[in-house]
């Protein structure tokens, strides 16, 4: 934990702000280092930036996600897992993803994503449903429904088949000769940067996070909010200042792909990885069938309005998908002010 708790509020405070503010510092030039990186790795492999914000620069943004989680499985906290990762994708989408189109106003995304991407994405999300439908464990009682070791070796080998596509369909992209000479000697200088970055933008969200988990504590607030509010989203800070950056340079293709790609491999991956080392069970009768069923519909909703915009994201849009973000928390809250 980098928040600091020695007993001593008026002295924790200010430590704890300090820390805010470092780690705030951190996950900006991290992002910007990252986008950076990322997008001259393509050009240098001859690999669209439109992957490499799919592949790369989702699964790095990930990271937060996948250290919690997989703590998390080895504690056997599969609750926390599911929320985590829930949360994370609604969020990516309807408050990340819509902040960002609110700002430029206009987002022009290339068709491809859509059709190959966006579907595959609202196909993961189907295949997720199905799996934590699979009974667990019976009871007199109840019968137990979730993930387990064989649905995670099912979302594995999905994710390894998505990244054979993936770069399978970008190989015959290949740069010119002198590109390739140009950027030969910044080879290894450009990975260094992204691992940089990664690693600044992972410190810098838990930065963020933990002295915001600290005052909620202090100021009494129940963990089932803290949970649904500040770990969803703190885990998911790294998208957005991946995304905001890639829109400040004009990168679409790395913002968009980034929101999508992550979404698809916070299942694939991190529920993967964590249903392998603990069973991911889901609560059928509580909020927990409700964040699915709004992670769902975020995802429809994004592929409905990728359609409608044809190639663009519009403004309107993303006022439409911040107000399901506001119901989403506004539900969850309810849900844990009635424990």
């Amino acid at each position: 934990m980098f928040c600091i708790q020695t007993g001593n509020i008026a002295i924790d405070l200010p430590l704890n702000i300090l820390i805010f503010i470092v780690g705030t510092a951190m996950l900006v030039k991290g992002s910007d280092l990252f986008v950076d990186a990322a997008a001259n790795i393509a050009r240098s492999w001859g690999v669209s930036e439109l992957v490499i914000g799919l592949t790369l620069v989702s699964i790095g943004t990930s990271l937060p996600e996948l250290a919690s989680s997989v703590y998390a499985g080895i504690e056997g906290q599969g609750d926390f897992i599911i929320g985590n990762i829930v949360g994370s994708n609604v969020t990516n989408i309807s408050l990340i993803l819509a902040i960002g189109i609110c700002g430029v106003g206009t987002m022009v995304f290339d068709r491809k994503m859509l059709n190959r991407d966006g579907i595959f994405m609202i196909l993961v999300y189907l295949v997720c449903v199905g799996l934590f439908s699979i009974p667990l464990k019976s009871t007199p009682e109840k019968v137990m429904r979730g993930i387990d070791f064989r649905g995670g070796i099912i979302l594995l080998a999905l994710c390894a088949a998505y990244l054979f596509i993936l770069f399978r369909q970008s190989s015959s992209q290949q740069p010119e000769s002198g590109e390739k000479i140009e950027r030969k000697s910044k080879l290894w200088i450009d990975p260094a940067i992204l691992v940089m970055g990664i690693i600044l933008i992972t410190a810098g969200s838990k930065g963020m996070v933990d002295p915001a988990v600290w005052v909620a504590q202090r100021l009494g607030v129940s963990m089932l909010v803290i949970s649904s509010t500040i770990v969803a989203f703190g885990t998911s800070v790294p998208e957005l200042a991946v995304t905001i950056a890639g829109l400040v340079k004009k990168r679409n293709d790395i913002a968009l792909g980034n929101i999508i790609g992550s979404n698809i491999f916070n299942i694939l991956l991190i529920f993967g990885v964590t249903s392998c080392i603990t069973p991911l069970p889901l609560d059928l009768n509580g909020i927990g069938i409700f964040n699915l069923t709004a992670m769902g519909a975020t995802g429809a909703a994004l592929i409905l309005f990728m359609i409608l915009g044809r190639n663009t994201l519009k403004r309107a849009y993303g006022f439409l998908l911040l107000l399901m973000y506001i119901a989403f928390m506004v539900c969850n809250c309810l849900a844990a002010l009635a424990v």
